[in-house]
């Protein structure tokens, strides 16, 4: 486990406990560290680019759409790195 602290609008912080080997919720991958969206979010998720490759990750579409999509990515690189 670990913990990140946030700063509160209006002033204040807050400190989050959170598992950085629990899947993120849109790449399915491990979130390794928090990201400014969170501790579900992975940061490469959060900042819209393959934690991979970097490339940009699917906007514009359904938020079930584009998780598909994003997991049928990290499932090719997942396939191609053995």
């Amino acid at each position: 486990m670990k913990t990140v602290t946030y700063n509160l609008i209006g002033g204040g912080k807050q400190t989050i406990e959170y598992d950085e080997s629990a899947p993120c919720i849109i790449c399915g991958e491990p979130l390794v560290s928090a990201s400014m969206g969170g501790t579900v979010v992975c940061p490469a998720c959060d900042c819209g680019k393959c934690r991979y490759c970097g490339v940009d990750l699917p906007i514009a579409m359904t938020k079930e759409e584009a998780i598909k999509k994003i997991r049928k990515h990290m499932d090719w690189h997942k396939s191609h790195s053995k």
